[in-house]
């Protein structure tokens, strides 16, 4: 069976090895999986997770045990519609912020800096220098899962920081079912406010100093920073006036 395509659609090798026998199988354990497949447990259950993510695999309960089972291949056509919509999500995003950088790229250059990084490490680059600035960071369209996700070690350590050099986190986070916040005992110095999504800029973006950071959430994660006090000025009272519209809680 040619399985070219499911790579191409994002599939690792693992992932497809599993899928494919799921798909010849009926309900099965991961230790099922991990016999026939030949790959590691711990790895057959982080390849399960992606594919649930995905909406290719299922899991159900039979008494004490956990079963996996392949869902309908027509859950592929699913799969390739959402990757459509956050194309699409990803194309406004970016022709919002062409103005932004044109501009900045039209900007003095001794006045204007801009850094890009890419990676996991890209992301603690940037959070390290939040608390190195001891100013407050306002955000903008958080993504907290994904921090979570990508670097949930050095989350911790990074509200500890903010707690220790009493640096102050304001987020107007996305109004939708389920959305990822962290607790108070986490996060005690960040305050959150919400927005209904089509009330602001789905891209991640984080202002503090004269600094503003842009996160696409990518393969590979890339993290756009811009140093330059007017950007930072615009993008900051941009964030106040919504932060005075934003609810101040909402009910999952």
């Amino acid at each position: 069976m040619k399985t070219g395509i499911l790579r191409e659609l994002g599939l690792s090798d693992n992932e497809i090895k599993i899928y494919v026998y799921l798909l010849k199988s009926s309900t099965v354990t991961a230790y099922d999986i991990s016999q026939k497949t030949g790959i590691y447990r711990v790895h057959v259950y982080d390849k399960l997770e992606k594919l649930m993510d995905k909406g290719l695999v299922t899991s159900l309960y039979q008494g004490p045990k956990k079963f996996f089972q392949a869902t309908a291949p027509e859950k592929i056509k699913h799969y390739i519609d959402e990757k459509k919509k956050k194309l699409e999500e990803q194309e406004t995003a970016v022709n919002e912020l062409i103005p932004d950088l044109e501009a900045m790229m039209a900007a003095p250059k001794e006045d204007t800096k801009i850094e890009i990084f890419r990676g996991k490490e890209g992301l603690k680059y940037f959070l390290k220098d939040v608390i190195k600035s001891k100013q407050e960071i306002l955000i903008l369209s958080i993504e907290e899962q994904k921090f979570e996700e990508a670097i949930p070690i050095f989350m911790k350590q990074y509200f500890r920081d903010l707690k220790k050099e009493k640096i102050k986190e304001r987020v107007i986070a996305m109004k939708r079912e389920g959305v990822f916040l962290f607790d108070k005992e986490a996060a005690p110095t960040t305050q959150y406010r919400f927005l209904e999504g089509e009330q602001f800029n789905p891209t991640n973006t984080m202002i503090y100093g004269k600094k503003v950071v842009l996160i696409i959430w990518g393969n590979p994660i890339t993290v756009v920073m811009i140093e330059h006090e007017g950007t930072a000025k615009t993008y900051r009272n941009h964030f106040e006036q919504l932060w005075k519209i934003a609810d101040k809680s909402f009910k999952k």
